[in-house]
């Protein structure tokens, strides 16, 4: 863009030799609109950033594919779960866009893609593609996770749909209600969303999961949620969850209780569960919950980094008693923009023969620029 004004600027002096009075007045109106022009365009800036995930999968439980000779062998690759690139800023009428694309072969290309638009005080439109205002964990951005990937719970929501939402923030209460496509596509059965989350201590917990980073003061959260897909009968429920950060220890919980049906029109399939196994669970007409927490084993340093531990359980109370227990490790080099993860899953369930039981090592870096 500069490089437009310093040419603009050069081929308007070539003539100022031979301008008259209403070349003159020409070439201050010329000046004055690509000032505008340009001003319009970048706005407070433009921010241009991207990210890796790359992670290596193994499990002896797991099928991770079939061999020329045709024998099924146990999983044991590599994955590049992110390859992002994205673009956000506000232009000089405070109205915000992001932009966000996926490289990793599977899934929707492009992420995000929206306007946020002010109406007035503290209220805000939001239209285009994202992700609905559902869970708290759902709306954080991967590259800020602890663990490898989200829980199911979140995942079911971390999807990016198209449509309109309205959001308000005051002082320690925040709000959001969103309509997207649904399980029809562009039909007219629109998946609805209503979350409103109050800050309970301090500032109340940022959209980063774990303690790296989070104040010294202790902060928390706690919200609750309404969802329901008319594409998709009885697909409606609640979700409450509750969430606090020191930055010494992290802990977080949420409680579903869903409807007599389940629509994925918002699930995640960007974001693969277990090393590319996509867990999709019938928890219809049940109760699940997830719960976790973190814990910073030694201080951030700029000289050694910082190590942080987690743990986190889940109880799907599906029909096959679905249960999951994530422990993870990890090491910020430099905190979330380059950072490795050590995580060891296990699956269990109740269903027996052909029932998702196992253990999954995976190991992986990140890296943001």
């Amino acid at each position: 863009m500069k490089k437009l004004v310093f040419g603009a600027a050069a081929l308007s002096l070539t003539s100022l030799a031979v301008a008259n009075d209403s070349d003159w007045q020409a070439l201050d109106q010329d000046i004055q609109a690509l000032s505008a022009s340009v001003q319009g365009l970048e706005g407070t800036g433009i921010n241009i950033g991207g990210r890796i995930r790359a992670f290596y999968n193994s499990s002896g439980d797991i099928v991770g594919g079939t061999n020329a000779q045709g024998d099924v062998n146990d999983l044991g690759g590599f994955s590049v779960n992110n390859a992002r690139l994205y673009a956000y800023g506000t232009t000089t009428q405070d109205i915000g866009y992001r932009l966000e694309l996926d490289f990793n072969g599977r899934g929707n290309n492009l992420l995000d893609a929206y306007l946020d638009i002010p109406v007035g005080g503290e209220i805000t439109a939001r239209v285009g593609q994202f992700r609905a205002h559902v869970l708290r964990e759902s709306l954080i951005d991967s590259g800020n996770l602890f663990f490898a990937d989200r829980s199911i719970h979140a995942t079911l929501f971390a999807g990016r749909g198209q449509g309109l939402a309205v959001m308000g923030n005051f002082d320690a209460f925040d709000w959001a209600i969103s309509l997207q496509n649904g399980f029809d596509g562009l039909g007219d059965d629109l998946f609805l969303a209503a979350r409103a989350e109050l800050d309970i201590l301090g500032e109340g917990t940022d959209l980063i999961e774990g303690a790296y980073g989070a104040s010294e003061e202790m902060e928390a959260s706690a919200g609750i949620a309404y969802f329901s897909d008319a594409g998709v009968d009885d697909s409606d429920g609640i979700a409450f969850e509750a969430s606090m950060a020191t930055s010494q220890f992290s802990a977080q919980a949420v409680f579903l209780s869903t409807g007599d049906a389940l629509s994925f029109a918002n699930s995640d399939v960007n974001e693969l569960y277990g090393g590319g196994v996509m867990i999709a669970p019938n928890i219809v007409d049940a109760s699940p919950f997830a719960i976790g927490g973190t814990f910073m084993l030694t201080e951030a340093s700029s000289v050694y980094g910082a190590w942080e531990l987690g743990a986190r359980f889940q109880d799907l109370d599906d029909a096959a008693s679905t249960r999951i227990i994530d422990v993870g490790a990890n090491y910020y080099a430099d905190g979330h923009n380059m950072k490795y993860i050590i995580n060891w899953t296990s699956f269990d369930s109740d269903a027996g023969a052909g029932s998702l039981d196992g253990d999954l090592i995976r190991v992986g870096v990140q890296t943001r620029f």
